[in-house]
C-alpha cells in the first residue's frame, strides 16, 4: 500500500510542475522584466549620428527590426553581412531598421561600416539606456516587432538571409501593405 500512495504522490508532483510550466508558457508570464513575445515593445527615443531624434513609435505601422550590437562582437561582426542583405531587401518597404550599437564613439563605427561595407541605419547607445530598457544581456540581440508595436520575434545571433527568416519577415511586412505592392517579392 505505501509504495502506490508513493506513486500517487510522486505522479501529483510531476503533473503540478508540468501544469505550472504549461500555464506559464500559454499565459506568457515569462520572466519578470524580460521582453516577451506578444509585449508591447517599449517606446524610446535615440538620436542619430546627426542630431535627429527617433522615437521608436515614430516608426507604428511599419515592422521594426531592432538590434542591438557592439563593434567588438564576434557574432555580430559575422551576422552583419546578412542584416545588410535583409536592409536591402526591405528598404522601400513598410520596414525600418533601427542598428543601436553600445559602441561608445562614431569613430569605431564608421571604421567597423567601412570595413565592412554596411550602409545599415545606426544609433549610438553608449551608456546602454536603451539596451538596458530592453533587458540586452548579450550581443547580438534582436527584437522584431510588428506595426502595432508588439514584439514578435526576439533572439539572438540569426542567419537574417536564410529563406525561412526572410519568409518570416517577408509576411510581417506584407501584412501592412497595401495588396498592390504586396506583388513585389523582396530583392536578394
Amino acid at each position: 500500500m505505501g509504495e502506490r500512495i508513493k506513486a500517487i504522490i510522486f505522479f501529483l508532483v510531476v503533473g503540478a510542475v508540468a501544469g505550472f510550466f504549461v500555464f506559464k508558457q500559454a499565459t506568457n508570464m515569462g520572466d519578470p522584466g524580460v521582453i516577451n513575445i506578444g509585449q508591447k515593445a517599449p517606446d524610446f527615443s535615440i538620436k542619430n549620428e546627426s542630431g535627429r531624434l527617433v522615437k521608436l513609435s515614430d516608426f507604428r505601422g511599419k515592422v521594426v527590426f531592432l538590434n542591438f550590437w557592439g563593434t567588438w562582437c564576434t557574432t555580430c561582426v559575422e551576422e552583419m553581412p546578412e542584416i545588410q542583405r535583409l536592409h536591402k531587401m526591405f528598404k522601400d518597404r513598410k520596414f525600418e531598421m533601427l542598428e543601436v550599437s553600445i559602441d561608445n564613439d562614431w569613430p569605431e563605427i564608421h571604421q567597423f561600416y567601412t570595413e565592412h561595407n554596411l550602409d545599415l541605419p545606426t544609433y549610438l547607445d553608449p551608456g546602454h539606456q536603451i539596451a538596458g530598457l530592453y533587458k540586452v544581456n548579450k550581443f547580438p540581440e534582436t527584437f522584431l516587432i510588428d506595426g502595432n508595436g508588439n514584439v514578435v520575434r526576439h533572439t539572438w545571433f540569426e542567419h537574417w538571409a536564410d529563406p525561412r527568416v526572410v519568409a518570416k519577415v517577408d509576411s510581417l511586412v506584407r501584412q501592412l501593405e497595401p495588396a498592390k505592392q504586396q506583388d513585389a517579392t523582396p530583392a536578394g
